[in-house]
């Protein structure tokens, strides 16, 4: 059912870009500095049924950090208002269930929107930005659309290393958005779809690198020298991307054919989490040689921070520690809000890390009964996190019900934990694969509390428990990989 909303919002104008990047001068100065600005934002929606409707700001880290919501429910009437700290000029985005629009604000301005639903975020009227950056934003997005509809055409034979258009149609679509903002207040728009752009061009690398005639360092050379020339190592196109300088450091990586290698010495077809692992010297050494093109002072505290970020992440402690302590030492005097953030995130892996108690929950089953990670004390438990999106997840499944029933369940339980906002695809799902080890419920998506204790950064997400009910592996084991080595080091089979 297509809705026509009215929402008059009061809030004060911002000018930046899509994911809340703040704009270059104020907002990301990494001096933890606060302001005490507060924005009404008031308004009246006609009819939104049960959507979700909520302001976001960017974290300092897209997966590592806390999200920053202001959810709002209108009343009966369709009135509501919700009270957002600003503290420089930025861009957040209104979320209309999982769609969103680019709302800029700054303090001592005020809009006016009118929504029409069934056109959201297609066209949103705004009153009170100094210029028709609306009207702008509502033309490109229609030209993007069309680039993007392309794109997704062509993605599955770009993968396969075939012939494609795609990285010219990424090409296209940066000069739209360098057309339309680089000269506006909206120019991070444009600085993200820089670096997607790049991106893609190092990914064309590693899908063709093993063609006749095709030169990977050469064409990786090229890329770096194309990024140079579009200012995607100075700070503002840093920050306005996705997860800052992670994925093009990532994609830089995979351009050497570490996971070729080791899927050919493994003997098999590996999950890229447990490639990371296998060739994490490699893979960091190139993600590290990436920084030495990043020149000025902010702009490496930036990158250096994703990274750093995502090694404490994706590594064990002992790895990962000397990049963190470097990064403190080299960056607690001018950029305290970076070096907060790790410190914070160091700290609670410490306390997830293996050695430690697992973390409790309380969760209910299929049949409303509740569940207690206590309930499993005395035999060696996984806890599989998991959501029936995550193909990973769902391909892990035969290999589950293989351990599942090698060992007794007196010794070894499987507890799934699924993370699914949707509690009906939830049930769905378990009766589709029909899994005889306990299923329990979180929701919440990635704002899952025990999914959030254990920092957890994506799913398949797996944690191994003893008996005792201390942590033994965090994250480095895969049923289809590895586990069945790590069991029956600790477990005797029940024919043994």
């Amino acid at each position: 059912m297509y809705i026509y909303a009215h929402v008059h919002i009061t809030i004060l104008l911002g000018l930046c870009t899509l994911l809340l990047i703040g704009c270059e001068n104020n907002f990301e100065n990494g001096n933890g500095k606060q302001s005490n600005n507060i924005t009404s934002i008031e308004g009246v929606i006609d009819y939104v049924g049960s959507a979700e409707i909520y302001i976001s700001k960017q974290p300092i880290h897209y997966k590592y950090a806390d999200k920053i919501t202001y959810p709002f429910e209108p009343d009966n009437n369709g009135n509501f208002q919700v009270d957002l700290p600003v503290d420089s000029t930025q861009l957040v985005r209104l979320f209309i269930d999982d769609q969103h629009y680019p709302l800029l604000v700054d303090p001592g301005n005020s809009l006016n929107l009118t929504i029409q639903r069934n056109q959201f975020p297609k066209s949103v009227e705004v009153k009170g930005y100094s210029e028709p950056w609306d009207s702008l934003y509502a033309d490109y997005w229609n030209e993007e659309q069309q680039i993007l509809s392309q794109i997704e055409k062509q993605l599955p034979a770009f993968r396969e290393g075939e012939s494609t258009q795609v990285t010219n149609l990424y090409q296209k679509r940066y000069k739209l958005a360098e057309n339309y903002f680089k000269d506006t207040p909206l120019r991070p728009l444009y600085y993200r779809t820089v670096g997607e752009y790049l991106v893609k061009r190092l990914e064309d690398i590693r899908y063709r690198r093993e063609q006749p005639e095709f030169a990977p360092d050469k064409e990786r050379q090229a890329v770096i020298k194309e990024a140079k020339e579009l200012h995607f190592f100075e700070f503002n196109t840093l920050h306005a991307q996705r997860a800052g300088i992670r994925d093009f450091t990532n994609a830089y990586a995979n351009t050497f054919g570490v996971a070729d290698s080791i899927e050919e010495e493994y003997g098999q077809s590996l999950m890229e989490y447990d490639i990371k692992r296998l060739g994490y010297e490699t893979l960091d050494s190139a993600r590290t040689a990436v920084l030495q093109h990043v020149e000025d002072r902010r702009a490496k505290a930036y990158a250096r921070m994703h990274l750093v970020a995502e090694r404490l992440g994706e590594m064990p402690l002992e790895i990962a520690t000397p990049s963190y302590e470097r990064f403190i030492e080299d960056y607690s005097s001018d950029y305290p809000r970076y070096t907060d953030f790790l410190k914070n995130f160091y700290e609670e892996l410490k306390r997830v890390s293996p050695g430690q108690p697992a973390i409790p929950f309380t969760l209910p089953n299929s049949e409303e009964e509740i569940v207690e990670m206590k309930d499993f004390r005395g035999k060696y438990v996984l806890l599989d996190f998991w959501a029936s999106w995550c193909i990973p997840c769902l391909d892990e499944f035969a290999s589950m019900k293989k351990l599942y029933n090698t060992y007794s369940r007196d010794e070894f339980e499987i507890v799934a934990i699924s993370i699914e906002e949707d509690s009906l695809r939830w049930r769905q799902a378990i009766q589709q694969f029909d899994n005889p080890w306990p299923q329990l419920y979180g929701g919440n998506g990635f704002q899952q509390s025990t999914f959030k204790s254990y920092r957890g950064g994506g799913i398949p997400f797996y944690i191994l428990v003893d008996p005792e009910g201390t942590i033994i592996r965090y994250n480095d084991i895969r049923p289809s990989f590895n586990l069945p080595e790590v069991l029956d080091s600790l477990i005797t089979k029940p024919n043994e």
